[in-house]
């Protein structure tokens, strides 16, 4: 079950949505239930999320003490952070590592047919197993990691044809 807070005409709402199969959903919206059949998706590209970091401007910031106490040094100037979005090609054929991990076990081999929500890979993150599964149908067209591979949030792992 995944719960979303959605905002309506400025009204949050919140939504739990439990799959019952793979085109199939019960929408919980406070007391009321809504049963809804999935007629088609489009994969949009993965969202990267980036952290920003807002460095407040000089005024209205205290000045450095003018004696630094011996052995240590004054802390460098700040800077203003570059975000540079990935470019690595992920996209709607590739499944990316959603955490840093490690692989535990690959389910898929190069060109099975896989439908949305069958197992893909099992990845382990702070000690906790993390079932990574299809999130479309398709074929794979190949799989770029193996068990033990450690990985980075945003990696490959996967990727479909087409």
């Amino acid at each position: 079950m995944r719960r979303y807070t959605v905002k309506i005409n400025d009204i949050e709402h919140t939504l739990d949505v439990e799959e019952t199969a793979r085109d199939r959903f019960v929408v919980h919206l406070g007391d009321r239930l809504v049963d809804v059949t999935l007629v088609d998706h489009e994969d949009l590209a993965q969202a990267q999320i980036a952290p920003a970091v807002e460095i407040p401007s000089s005024t209205g910031t205290r000045p450095l003490p003018a004696a630094v106490p011996s052995g240590a040094s004054r802390p460098a100037a700040a800077t203003q952070p570059t975000v540079r979005p990935r470019s690595n090609g992920i996209g709607r054929n590739t499944v990316a590592a959603p955490m840093p991990g490690v692989v535990l076990s690959i389910e898929v081999a190069p060109g099975a047919v896989v439908t949305r929500g069958q197992l893909l890979l099992v990845l382990e993150a702070m000690k906790m197993k993390n079932d990574i599964r299809a999130e479309r149908d398709g074929v794979i067209a190949s799989v770029s990691v193996a068990p033990g591979d450690q990985v980075r949030h945003g990696d490959p792992m996967i990727a479909y044809e087409g």
